[in-house]
């Protein structure tokens, strides 16, 4: 099974932080372990190294808020590098976007292209899943709080809000500095 290729890997503190980061409106986490599952079980259909697609799916979307659609695979394969792993593991993590980044160059590229695209659609039916028991819009709620890439962007929406309340309440006689800012700490 693949949990003991990446055991040494699923207590690194820069995977363990992905429990709080929000990647297609689901826990980072999650799609990561969802693209070394599929990883794991496509890798002999290409005749892949099945360890190498494993850690190379657990690492693949680290840091990918830094980059763009065609770019991050290149930070994630970096730090994958600085972690120590094989050249391997960063040339399949490289090119895990095609057709919108580079071609895969190696048998576990095509793996985790293949793999992070199938993952992608597990991710969207689960959240639509949980959209009928509301699950779906708490946990984005919570991660849009828990995720440091997020949680400014969610302190000037609830700012924003604040002001509109205020200034349909007060009008904008009753908007001053002082008025806001009492508004605020009494909150």
């Amino acid at each position: 099974m693949y949990w003991e290729a990446i055991a040494d890997l699923l207590h690194h503190p820069r995977v363990v932080e992905t429990r709080h980061h929000m990647h297609h409106s689901v826990p980072k986490h999650d799609h990561l372990l969802r693209s070394v599952h599929f990883s794991y079980y496509l890798a002999p259909f290409f005749g892949a190294d099945q360890v190498t697609c494993a850690r190379a799916a657990l690492l693949h979307d680290l840091d990918s808020r830094y980059g763009t659609l065609t770019t991050h695979g290149a930070i994630a394969a970096r730090i994958a590098a600085e972690l120590g792993e094989p050249e391997a593991v960063s040339a399949a993590i490289i090119s895990h976007m095609y057709p919108f980044g580079p071609r895969p160059t190696t048998r576990e590229g095509w793996v985790l292209a293949v793999a992070d695209k199938l993952a992608s659609l597990a991710d969207l039916g689960a959240f639509v899943g949980g959209l009928l028991s509301g699950r779906s819009l708490r946990v984005r709620r919570q991660l849009c709080q828990s995720d440091p890439f997020y949680a400014a962007r969610y302190a000037r929406r609830r700012h924003r809000r604040l002001i509109s309340a205020l200034w349909r309440r007060l009008g904008r006689s009753g908007l001053t500095r002082q008025r806001i800012l009492s508004s605020e700490t009494s909150q």
